[in-house]
């Protein structure tokens, strides 16, 4: 018999708290519902993602929003002895296919000061110097 050990999580639910620790990962908690026939319970589940990966969908982070999540179990053991769990986060979408499925397009938001940010790079413009700016109306006379 292999020893074949699984650890990958998928999970879907409600944003209910995002907390900054300071430290290289954000925690958030979701709710969902419990997994069970004719039962109508709320499971409530801790996540910790990287603060980069968290800064590439932070438009996802909105407490009451709907998020799908793929990531890892993790745990350890408290001062008090006890065992705290939760999931590492390894992706995140709005959309149950970009985390199933992988993605098929670019994630694009915008920063608060309006700057596109394509796949967590900003599209700042750059004003093209003087020089540049001759040479492409050279290229572009006969067609004025």
């Amino acid at each position: 018999m292999d020893d074949i050990n699984y650890n990958e999580v998928l999970i879907s639910g409600i944003i209910n708290v995002i907390t900054d620790t300071d430290s290289k990962y954000i925690k958030f908690g979701l709710t969902t519902n419990k997994y069970a026939l004719n039962e109508d319970k709320k499971v409530y589940v801790s996540l910790n993602i990287s603060r980069e990966l968290f800064n590439s969908y932070q438009d996802y982070f909105i407490k009451g929003n709907k998020v799908f999540v793929k990531g890892y179990l993790n745990s350890y053991i408290d001062q008090n002895k006890k065992i705290q769990s939760f999931i590492t986060v390894t992706d995140i979408s709005n959309n149950s296919n970009d985390i199933i499925k992988k993605r098929s397009s670019p994630h694009i938001r915008y920063d608060p000061d309006g700057v596109m940010v394509w796949n967590s790079k900003r599209c700042e413009s750059i004003p093209p110097t003087n020089k540049e700016l001759a040479e492409m109306e050279e290229l572009l006379k006969d067609f004025k």
